[in-house]
């Protein structure tokens, strides 16, 4: 039974999300002993199910094979779609959850 990939709206925490995406992948492939080499590639390939919205876009816009390795992959969406919230903004989302 594979299960599905949570998606990334571009609101979302991109570090908590990523972690999602991580533990999904590695349940829907714990069984299949993959090498390095095939993780890696899976793991970019399927990192595409899990986006929506600009994030998306962002995806499509680069050509197969452009990433070499999922850590490079990562790093530069990290960094892209970090979302800088400042004290006031956390703290309105805080009260707003409750």
């Amino acid at each position: 039974m594979s299960y599905p990939y949570p998606k990334y709206n571009d609101e979302a925490n991109v570090e908590v999300h990523m972690c999602a995406f991580l533990t999904t992948w590695q349940a829907n492939h714990v069984s299949q002993r993959l090498s390095e080499m095939d993780a890696n590639k899976s793991k970019i390939a399927e990192f595409g199910l899990l986006l929506d919205g600009q994030s998306a876009n962002y995806y499509s816009e680069h050509e197969e094979g452009e990433f070499q390795a999922f850590k490079q992959l990562i790093t530069k969406f990290i960094r892209l779609f970090h979302q800088r919230n400042t004290k006031k903004e956390l703290m309105s989302k805080l009260y707003v959850a409750y």
